[in-house]
């Protein structure tokens, strides 16, 4: 029997799904549906490759359980995931995972010295410093039997104490790309993809 996921994106969220860059943000005012895309987004990449693990980061676990796991459990489907509330994951049918951590201060990073995380996210990433997200970067891993290239997904509102970085990074590396090609890469087309920012407005 199927399993329906109860899920129709917008146009952007389907664009934020669809594009190749090696990091990109989804930034906007709230209530465009960024979380919501992280979260979709973190699923079914796992779905698709077995054996994976997504890792998606805010800076506090209440905000994490306020919305990032809140949207997580209406959204995945009983028969495909299952929630562990004692690790803060989902584990899917077919193996992978998807953490959800947090990053409240700058030492905090060192905590995941030892993680390999193949899909990774930020949620609200002007909420960080800079030095966490270049950190938890290069816990960026894929063994070449996964078939997978890592890449970095954010979402973010504007303001906050990272504005100034997340800035530079995204919106003065120039406007948004659509590309036409499908995951997975080359390592020589990896090489050549960049940065993007994609708003929800």
């Amino acid at each position: 029997m199927a399993v329906v996921i109860n899920y129709k994106p917008t146009p952007k969220q389907a664009l934020f799904h669809a594009s190749n860059a090696n990091e990109i943000l989804y930034g906007g005012a709230a209530g465009g549906g960024k979380t919501k895309a992280l979260v979709m987004d973190a699923f079914f990449r796992c779905l698709k490759y077995p054996g994976t693990t997504a890792c998606i980061f805010r800076r506090t676990y209440q905000e994490l359980k306020d919305t990032d796991i809140k949207e997580a459990n209406a959204s995945y489907p009983d028969k495909l995931a299952k929630y562990i509330a004692s690790d803060y994951k989902f584990r899917l049918v077919n193996g992978s995972e998807i953490l959800f951590r947090h990053c409240e201060n700058e030492g905090d990073r060192f905590r995941y010295s030892g993680i390999e995380i193949q899909f990774l996210y930020f949620d609200e990433l002007t909420s960080f410093e800079q030095i966490i997200y270049d950190f938890i970067k290069t816990r960026l891993r894929a063994k070449k039997s996964l078939g997978v290239v890592p890449i970095v997904r954010s979402a973010s509102n504007p303001g906050n104490i990272g504005h100034g970085w997340v800035k530079k990074m995204f919106v003065d590396a120039g406007p948004y790309i659509q590309t036409q090609e499908t995951l997975p890469f080359s390592r020589k087309e990896e090489e050549k993809r960049r940065s993007h920012l994609l708003t929800s407005s």
